[in-house]
């Protein structure tokens, strides 16, 4: 493992900005999960999922296109992550908004993904 990877092993949360954004918990997963089916089934009927899935990277115009069809659910999403009341991520700049945003779906994608992949596999 190189030390970055150490790194992020021990140390799973990010400091966005000032604030710190930590990966979910299994329990929290639970918290989110109809939000989550929101946010898939809206991405999916945009045709925004393919998007997500073409690699490691979050292009900007894909962000721009969740932020639009699931505002509602990411906003809330954003807010039982970080802890913190809705106003109070309303109130957050842009710049961290979306930094705060995508921090969430990179330190969670990859561990749903790894955690429900052996599981259908034939």
């Amino acid at each position: 493992m190189t030390d970055k990877q150490d790194e992020v092993t021990l140390f799973p949360e990010a400091n966005v900005d000032g604030i710190v954004v930590k990966p979910w918990s299994f329990g929290k997963l639970f918290d989110l999960s109809v939000l989550l089916d929101s946010v898939l089934d809206k991405a999916e009927s945009k045709g925004v999922i393919a998007e997500f899935n073409s690699g490691t990277t979050i292009p900007y115009t894909t962000m721009a296109k969740l932020f639009t069809i699931a505002s509602p659910e990411v906003l809330k999403i954003i807010s039982i992550t970080l802890g913190k009341s809705e106003d109070e991520v309303r109130e957050l700049p842009m710049a961290t908004g979306i930094k705060i945003a995508v921090t969430i779906f990179s330190q969670n994608r990859e561990t749903i993904k790894n955690a429900l992949s052996p599981l259908f596999k034939k």
